[in-house]
């Protein structure tokens, strides 16, 4: 059996409704994103990446945050539109990465650069997954689910977008 560690790097936070982490299959759309009459106060969620380190392979699972969500490492509405890519996907959830802390800026604090990462497997295609997806075009592979590729092509304003 070989041996492994897994590291928990912690990418930001990220403020969301609460249906939209815990509507469950009662959770619509328009709740989800802050649409409905009744709203609750948004909640701040730890946004964490994962890298897997075998005898042979670095696996990384979801980017976090890119740096272009918060350039100066502080909250930043008009920066987060730009890199979110519209003000709708600001309105679902906003997001803050402190300086030094964006995925490929703490790895390179262990000697890790993202042409070393192996596989860079996204689990879903939502902003705080991908966002920072950027960061690591260099990595060996990248990989994601194909349903939720082809869901993500045709959701567009809602999900991935292209130039992360």
């Amino acid at each position: 059996m070989s041996e492994y560690k897994v590291h928990i790097i912690n990418t930001g936070k990220v403020r969301i409704e609460p249906e939209l982490a815990f509507g469950g299959d009662h959770c619509s759309t328009a709740k989800a994103a802050g649409f409905s009459i009744k709203r609750s106060p948004k909640i701040w969620l730890p946004v964490n990446v994962f890298l897997v380190e075998t005898s042979d392979k670095l696996v990384l699972l979801d980017t976090g945050w890119d740096r272009s969500m918060s350039p100066n490492g502080v909250f930043d509405k008009k920066a987060q539109i730009k890199s979110l890519g519209s003000s709708l996907l600001y309105h679902v959830n906003q997001g803050v990465v402190a300086k030094g802390m964006t995925a490929s800026e703490q790895l390179a604090k262990l000697g890790i650069w993202p042409s070393d990462i192996d596989y860079v497997i996204i689990s879903h295609l939502d902003r705080d997954h991908a966002n920072g997806l950027r960061q690591f075009k260099d990595a060996k592979n990248i990989m994601v689910a194909r349903s939720e590729y082809e869901y993500a092509k045709k959701h567009p304003y809602i999900r991935f977008k292209k130039k992360w």
